[in-house]
């Protein structure tokens, strides 16, 4: 029975399941942490420790409500019940159980009394035979049955008091009664269909499953009235949620000086016990062992409070108990509450040491020195995280240091060739001759730390001129911060490029570093650095001049290292001149200019861009668009672009968008577009062109209609052209030309 399920999906590998698991139950397939039926023993850690919840324990709320529709069911209450419902009082959960249908509420700390009274009987039998270990626990009696099989006949064969009840109600009531046991433990939903005891209980509930059958029934403890168990009482059996408890009810003294009686809790402390036992090196004469640190630890308990007021709760209520009434003798001829235990070890091969080295070997883990041992895996050490990949159970990429060193490579890759892309001058596109001098002057000026001021219109791409100087400079490695200084006002301009002290303005509730700072080493661009105040032009002189500012608030100066690249579509001469802006920073600012002609001033770059953008656009968009009509690229190379460069790149988008054909034709375009293009016989304009110009714009076109109708396949193109092969090739590198469309290659 799959007792504990993962949720396929959420499961986000984080491996604290692994981590926890104490026999490395769990399986990972396909990045998801699977628990294996066979290895489980059903502890419920797995399910404490998932963030995610995606582990999920086997529901049976649905048998149950057909038991409750059909039949006589009878509720049996483990005895941690008290701690979990507290503040409600006992009786008040036995009147909501019979309010959902319940024809009987009964304690299974009397199963537990009648267990005491049956290892009594055991006990006098073994006489001083050594080594018993003794549990309620079926998590416990997994661990042995199916890791520990040497130590089977030294567990007691009693049954747990889930089962002696069950056993005792089906007895005295009849057969026909359905017996629903509810608990905090998981482990009990596999012991109620153990071949061994199968037949005792019908069926199993959590105490988080209870209570999601009482919302759907609007039942509310406080509410519920007082009602008594139809059970005798349980007597001392209502310790056996907390350590120990079998020990006190079957009056065994566990004597830590004598150390011949222990009590053994938790996981930690139940592995490495049954690991000694099993070694021979601890033999004593019985230990009482419980694998949550008690019942009231249930890995279905939800109640907040600590331990130590749950184990208060329960003992009070065993010692309310006891002063209500004191034990009886009970005929119990005919009651079997005797139990075998069977080995249920999964064999798996030990893999030789070439093969856990060959694995280990894949993850570059080929020395001693090379096994971390980090833990991250789940696994405590390398080599058992290499055997458990040998059985199936993991998978190599679960190692963490070797994920981050892949994942530092492939990084360094991206970056290399981010670099080699940014070397070549990033998004800058264009092979006019003004294009031309602008890559030379980016060559020349990116290998200095000097000033450079990128002149142009708005819209022509000064940003990615200062990118480009940046990546191809030494500092590529360091920061790229970028502000557009008309966008913000003065006093929070000045805050954002020097930072600020604590408390030096209203809402400056903690200091903040300032975007000159954040650029150390690196460069920082300011765009529109026309527009800022006189105020502030005195401040950026000092760091251009210093290399030195001071924060909003403070008196100190803070040095930092970063070149100074700006931009702006004002004439500063006249800004001088008219007292707009210091001579003194302009002077500074302009120890090297690059102006950015407006694109009316290089028509010849419009194809190029234009296929540049819609690669790019149907790229981001999914769409894939083979190019432009005529017609719609006439319209495109004989608009004036007041907004140049931006202003292109969002028409073409807006083109991409509406169009329905395989290419972007006159009517996707803006009305004033389509104007353009009226009565213009193909390629034939003239206007706001040089002869130059308007050749290199034709010869980009005849080869681009030639490639697209030859599906560019290159020497069919330049038949068609009636070109050489390898003059069309040269033509085809000279002006950059590439497919638009995804699928298209050059052939």
């Amino acid at each position: 029975m799959e007792i504990v399920k993962t949720i396929t999906g959420k499961c986000r590998m984080c491996y604290a399941c692994i981590r926890n698991c104490p026999v490395k139950a769990i399986k990972v397939i396909e990045g998801q942490a699977r628990v294996v039926p066979e290895l489980c023993i059903a502890c419920g850690h797995c399910i404490q420790v998932c963030a995610q919840q995606a582990k999920l324990v086997e529901r049976e709320i649905a048998r149950v409500e057909q038991f409750l529709a059909s039949g006589r069911t009878i509720a049996c209450l483990a005895p941690s019940f008290v701690a979990e419902f507290h503040p409600a009082w006992p009786g008040q959960v036995v009147a909501a159980l019979k309010q959902m249908g319940f024809v009987g509420v009964y304690e299974v700390a009397f199963g537990a009394h009648l267990v005491t009274l049956e290892y009594r009987r055991y006990l006098q039998e073994a006489g001083e035979r050594q080594g018993l270990i003794s549990t309620p626990c079926p998590a416990v009696v997994n661990l042995v049955s199916k890791y520990y099989p040497r130590l089977l006949p030294q567990l007691v064969p009693v049954v747990s008091p889930m089962i002696a009840l069950g056993r005792y109600l089906k007895t005295k009531l009849g057969p026909d009664n359905r017996l629903v046991f509810i608990g905090p433990c998981v482990a009990k939903k596999g012991e109620a269909m153990d071949e061994e005891v199968a037949g005792a209980i019908d069926a199993v509930l959590t105490f988080p499953e209870l209570k999601e059958m009482f919302a759907a029934r609007h039942i509310d403890l406080s509410a519920c009235g007082n009602l008594d168990f139809d059970s005798e009482p349980g007597y001392l059996g209502r310790l056996y949620p907390v350590g120990g408890g079998l020990l006190r009810s079957a009056g065994i003294d566990a004597d830590i000086l004598a150390n011949q009686v222990m009590v053994v809790e938790g996981r930690e402390d139940c592995l490495e016990f049954l690991k000694a036992v099993n070694e021979g090196k601890m033999v004593p004469r019985m230990v009482d062992m419980l694998f949550c640190k008690g019942c009231i630890n249930g890995p279905m308990q939800e109640n907040k409070f600590s331990s130590f007021r749950r184990r208060k709760i329960v003992a009070e209520f065993t010692r309310q108990g006891l002063e209500q009434a004191k034990p009886q003798s009970l005929n119990l001829e005919g009651l079997n509450l005797r139990r075998e235990f069977h080995d249920k070890t999964v064999f798996f091969p030990r893999p030789s040491e070439a093969d856990i080295r060959s694995i280990l070997a894949e993850l570059g883990k080929l020395t001693p020195e090379d096994e971390l041992n980090c833990g991250a895996c789940g696994y405590p050490s390398c080599r058992e995280k290499a055997i458990a990949v040998y059985h199936g159970l993991a998978e190599n990429r679960m190692c963490l240091p070797y994920l981050i060193a892949q994942l530092e490579k492939s990084n360094l890759h991206l970056r290399q060739e981010l670099k080699v892309f940014q070397c070549q001058f990033g998004q800058l596109v264009g092979n006019s001759a003004a294009m031309q001098e602008v890559y030379r002057l980016i060559e020349k000026v990116a290998k200095t730390d000097a000033t450079v001021l990128i002149r142009g219109e708005s819209g022509t791409g000064k940003e990615l001129v200062a990118r480009a100087i940046h990546y191809n400079s030494r500092r590529s490695e360091a920061p790229f911060i970028s502000i557009n200084c008309a966008a913000l006002p003065e006093t929070l301009l000045e805050s954002e490029l020097f930072g600020h002290a604590r408390g030096a303005f209203t809402g400056a509730v903690t200091a903040k570093k300032g975007l000159f700072e954040e650029a150390h080493e690196g460069t920082i661009f300011l765009d529109e650095i026309g527009d800022i105040s006189p105020g502030l032009q005195s401040k950026l002189l000092r760091v251009l001049q210093e290399g030195e500012f001071l924060r909003v608030g403070e008196t100190r100066p803070t040095r930092v290292n970063v070149r100074v690249l700006a931009a702006t579509n004002r004439d500063l001469e006249k800004a001088v001149k008219e007292g707009a802006f210091r001579p003194e920073l302009f002077y500074r600012l302009n120890v090297i200019s690059i102006w950015l002609p407006p694109l009316r001033e290089r028509r010849d770059d419009i194809p190029l861009l234009a296929r540049h953008f819609l690669e790019k656009i149907c790229r981001r968009l999914g769409k894939e668009v083979a190019g432009f009509t005529s017609e719609a690229m006439d319209a495109l190379v004989r608009a004036d672009w007041p907004g140049n460069v931006r202003e292109l790149e969002n028409v073409i988008e807006r083109a991409v968008i509406l169009t329905e054909g395989r290419k972007i034709e006159l009517g996707d375009l803006p009305r004033q577009f389509r104007n353009l293009a009226t009565g213009a016989s193909g390629w034939a304009f003239t206007r706001g062109m040089s002869f130059k110009e308007a050749v290199t714009a034709y010869e980009t076109n005849l080869i681009l209609q030639a490639l697209e109708e030859s599906q560019w396949v290159q020497a069919r193109a330049a038949e068609i052209l009636g070109l050489k092969r390898s003059t069309l090739n040269e033509m085809i590198k000279r002006f950059k030309l590439r497919p638009a469309s995804k699928g298209s290659t050059i052939k």
